[in-house]
């Protein structure tokens, strides 16, 4: 008996939308990914900006220390917690003010060594989470990011080897005509000119959030699986206590600092942490800022009298633990001062419109083609104003209410994808909610003024109401040169008439 399957036109058109459907779940988290690390550059001044009441200074003094640090193990003593480490963040030029860590407790910590409220930055803490692991469980999120960093990847390379007149195309540019060659002109553009920028964000993204996965590969093909020795390879091993905790005092912090400062001069340290305290096998640990070097920075250990006792060798080591060490900096854009910063947030939504713009060109070719996608056409422009939308919404609620910013945003932009499939239309969404999203990026800065007055103007709070207040500025400008122009194509006639249709 022979057997065949012949699909009909239905089914093939099933297929069809449902491969499209996919491709557009897998580009909105693209996007995603790309926004919030945009915004993410600037998590630092977010933090600050989210407790811009919190004292600040750059001061280090080692007696602040030893202080944080007793008290600190008494609140931990007296709510049953077993402390193995305490950490401490050390005021520098983006962070510039010092916080204590013991177990799940955050305090800030006062310039005599006191310690004052906690530590609390959920909003800052969402958009983190949202580009590094999509807000999901970190041992799952990650490695999707990771895999998205390698998707975004190929598209760069594929987009470049697909232009065979791209140092030619790289000098035009047409602002008018049809809608398809102004997005085909822009994608090429961006394309062409952030090439390099994209492609090192790409790479680095996709090599942090695998990395874990590497570590698995390369312990099952050279430590018969023994992930251990490969994390061996970055990391110092710390040695354990073999006392009970609480017989020895808490060491003097001073003879580290001066330990520290002739074993690397020129390094600042911006991490500290005291292991096993109290025990006779308490030590210090210092994580450096290394001058004119990408590297994360250099880990060196002490012990509780000052005496030295190795490094991790991040900065001068293997080729490979160098590599690892650099990542994060050169993903993030923290090595050279704010003007970078703002560099890497302008590439970024460069970004970010290179992704939306290749799924609009797909769009457009596809209407051309006789096979208009309307419904994901409406889906699509939702998503990609309604990310920034419930970002700036979650802020607005944390802020003025109190409220989750991960439910907050999950559940807008479902409910926002979920009504563009049944209502309006894609040029609707788009003018709508960018004005939505101009009026509360300006509605953050209005709550956090509201909240905290002359805080909201100054240090990294100024800097973060900066973003969203010349976010607010390019979007309402954005909108008034698109529908408010008195020449128009015919094509955006019918734009404005969607408009209209959509809003009945």
């Amino acid at each position: 008996m022979k057997l065949s399957f012949r699909p009909g036109p239905g089914f093939v058109r099933d297929m069809i939308g449902g491969h499209s459907a996919l491709g557009l779940a897998l580009s909105i988290l693209l996007y995603i990914v790309c926004l919030s690390g945009t915004l993410a550059v600037f998590y630092p001044e977010f933090e600050r900006w989210e407790q811009p009441a919190a004292g600040e200074g750059l001061a280090v003094d080692p007696a602040t220390y030893r202080r944080a640090a007793g008290e600190a193990l008494a609140l931990a003593a007296a709510a049953g917690e077993q402390v193995g480490v305490v950490r401490f963040t050390v005021p520098t030029v983006d962070m510039p003010r010092s916080m204590v860590s013991v177990g799940d407790i955050q305090r800030l910590v006062a310039d005599d060594g006191g310690l004052l409220g906690e530590v609390t930055h959920p909003w800052t803490d969402f958009l983190v989470y949202l580009h590094f692991a999509l807000n999901l469980p970190v041992a799952l999120g990650v490695p999707v990011v990771g895999l998205i960093g390698i998707l975004m990847a190929a598209l760069i390379l594929s987009g470049l080897l697909a232009h065979p007149n791209i140092v030619r195309e790289a000098f035009s540019f047409r602002g008018r005509g049809p809608a398809r060659r102004r997005q085909v002109d822009l994608h090429n553009r961006l394309g062409v000119w952030a090439a390099p920028f994209h492609f090192m964000i790409a790479a680095t993204g996709a090599f942090i959030g695998l990395s874990t996965v590497f570590a698995l590969a390369i312990a099952q093909v050279f430590y018969a699986g023994d992930v251990e020795k490969v994390h061996h390879l970055l990391f110092s091993d710390v040695p354990e206590a073999t006392a009970e905790a609480g017989e020895i005092p808490v060491p003097d912090f001073a003879p580290a600092f001066e330990a520290l400062y002739r074993v690397a001069p020129g390094q600042q340290p911006f991490s500290i942490a005291l292991h096993n305290p109290g025990t006779d096998q308490q030590l210090f640990e210092f994580t450096t800022r290394v001058p004119g070097r990408l590297v994360w920075g250099e880990r060196y250990f002490f012990g509780a009298d000052g005496a030295p006792l190795g490094r991790d060798g991040w900065s001068d080591g293997s080729a490979g633990k160098q590599i690892y060490a650099s990542n994060f900096r050169l993903h993030f854009g923290h090595y050279s001062g704010l003007p970078l910063k703002a560099a890497y947030f302008l590439l970024g939504l460069g970004m970010c419109a290179l992704v939306v713009s290749g799924i609009n060109i797909w769009l457009l070719r596809q209407r051309q083609r006789g096979f208009p996608r309307q419904r994901l056409e409406r889906v699509w422009a939702a998503q990609v104003w309604g990310v920034p939308l419930m970002i700036a919404a979650a802020a607005i609620g944390q802020l003025a209410l109190g409220m989750a910013p991960v439910p907050l945003f999950w559940g807008g932009v479902l409910v926002l994808g979920l009504a563009a499939v049944f209502r309006g239309s894609s040029a609707g969404w788009s003018w709508y909610l960018r004005l939505a999203v101009a009026a509360s990026a300006a509605g953050v800065v209005a709550v956090h003024v509201a909240r905290f007055g002359g805080g909201a103007i100054q240090g990294g709070a100024l800097v973060a109401n900066s973003v969203w207040l010349l976010s607010a500025l390019g979007l309402a400008l954005s909108c008034w040169y698109r529908d408010g122009r008195r020449a128009v194509t015919s094509e955006e006639s019918g734009a404005r008439r969607d408009i209209l249709a959509g809003a009945g």
